[in-house]
C-alpha cells in the first residue's frame, strides 16, 4: 500500500514537472492568472458572505428592537390610562 502510493506522487511530481517544462510563456501567464483570478473570487466571496451576514445580524436586531409599531404602543397607553382612571375613580380621586 505505501509503495504504490509513493510510487503513485513519484508518477505524479515527475508528470507535473513535465507539464511545467512543457509550458511557454503565454500559457503560464495564463495559468497563473487563471491561479490568481480563483484566488481572487474565493477571497471576494468570503468577503460578501461575511458582510452580507453583517448586514443580516444589523437588520434582525433593528427588527428586534422596532417591531413594535407607535400605533401599538400608543393602544396599550390608551389602555392602562383607562385602567388607572378607573381605579382612581374606585379611591375616589376622580
Amino acid at each position: 500500500m505505501r509503495k504504490q502510493h509513493k510510487a503513485k506522487v513519484a508518477n505524479f511530481e515527475t508528470r507535473l514537472n513535465q507539464a511545467v517544462d512543457a509550458l511557454n510563456e503565454p500559457t503560464a501567464a495564463a495559468l497563473v492568472g487563471s491561479i490568481l483570478h480563483n484566488d481572487l473570487k474565493g477571497i471576494l466571496e468570503r468577503y460578501i458572505r461575511q458582510q452580507r451576514q453583517q448586514v443580516i445580524s444589523a437588520f434582525e436586531t433593528w427588527w428586534d428592537k422596532y417591531r413594535v409599531t407607535l400605533a401599538d404602543i400608543e393602544a396599550e397607553r390608551d389602555t392602562a390610562a383607562k385602567e388607572l382612571k378607573q381605579y382612581l375613580e374606585g379611591l375616589g380621586y376622580v
